[in-house]
């Protein structure tokens, strides 16, 4: 592929996620990295590639301006991954759609943004048509395996009743950030009070009952959710953290989505170190009932990433605008 033929490519935020979409970009003829953008001082002016463990120099330094950065590189795309907030990454989704490129974020809130921030979606989804860019929220979980991959299963049916997901990750599999995310290590008391402060837990569940129950049709009357901890039988220990008997290992999280009194969605995602049978499995209730199951369950930082590469095609081609996954085409590898 020649090089005019590259898409133009700048990482917004370069924690392990972010580390790890610099070295799949840099590994690519299909995509040219241009700029790198962190505001860790630890990490401004070095080369990106050396952050990302690679030995080869990229020529790329990391810099804590992003409108410099966007507005003198000029990427077609921005692969953002910094925070999961919608309020807290607006201004960073401003500055890319204003140097007129396209966004794929791994910001949960953004999978289905109307939920939590309808004012910000109402004026990201006006700021991107203005500038006719496309803005996207994915990921592996939510973007995929508890809400996409759900709505692709269902093209198997002439009616659906109901949709169950089922997520058991094993945690001491991951990176550090969502070990200590889901509260591996801390006392239950400790526990409640990230949890009551939001700085604990998964974020994202609540978005794709609503990705669902909008790709099949459905008008939800109520969503409940519970999360609790789940408690260590033993002491354990992973790279990152020492969990001790009664401690907690992770969280169990449960989002339920109803219409017309009846429970049409059911989202269960079971995310604790010390899982012995870590899997994913979708469960669709209708004419015909579909199943589909991945063994060992999909690895979650590597789908992460691989969703906010390959969804780059699919942006390029969409219409501008704030979108979602089920506004777009099927996600999928290409070559």
């Amino acid at each position: 592929m020649s090089s005019s033929a590259r898409t133009r490519v700048v990482q917004f935020g370069l924690g392990s996620i972010g580390l790890m979409a610099v070295k799949a970009v840099l590994g690519r003829t299909d995509l040219e990295l241009a700029g790198a953008i962190d505001d860790d001082l630890k990490k401004v002016e070095r080369d990106v590639a050396d952050l990302s463990g690679l030995r080869r120099p990229s020529g790329i330094r990391v810099s804590n301006r992003p409108q410099e950065v966007l507005g003198v590189k000029r990427p077609q795309v921005v692969l953002h991954a910094t925070q999961s907030g919608l309020a807290d990454v607006f201004p960073q989704l401003s500055y890319c759609l204003e140097a007129g490129a396209h966004v794929v974020s791994t910001c949960e809130e953004l999978v289905f943004p109307t939920v939590r921030q309808p004012r910000l979606a109402r004026d990201l989804d006006f700021l991107a048509r203005s500038k006719g860019s496309v803005v996207l929220g994915t990921g592996a979980n939510p973007g995929l395996v508890m809400d996409t991959m759900a709505l692709v299963a269902s093209a198997a049916c002439l009616d659906v009743r109901s949709v169950r997901v089922e997520r058991i990750v094993d945690a001491s599999t991951r990176r550090e950030s969502l070990q200590r995310k889901v509260g591996a290590g801390l006392t239950r008391s400790e526990f409640r009070r990230g949890l009551s402060k939001g700085t604990l837990g998964h974020r994202g569940l609540l978005e794709s009952v609503h990705l669902i129950a909008n790709g099949l049709g459905w008008d939800l009357d109520k969503v409940a959710e519970k999360v609790t901890p789940v408690l260590s039988p033993r002491s354990m220990k992973t790279e990152f953290v020492t969990i001790r008997k009664g401690e907690v290992a992770g969280i169990h999280h449960v989002c339920k989505g109803f219409a017309e009194r009846k429970e049409k969605i059911r989202l269960d995602l079971q995310m604790f170190v010390g899982v012995k049978k870590p899997g994913d499995q979708i469960n669709i209730k209708g004419k015909p009932d579909v199943t589909l199951s991945f063994e060992k369950g999909v690895a979650g930082d590597e789908a992460t990433v691989a969703m906010l590469l390959n969804m780059i095609p699919a942006v390029l081609e969409a219409s501008p605008g704030l979108r979602t996954m089920s506004d777009i085409s099927v996600p999928r590898f290409r070559a």
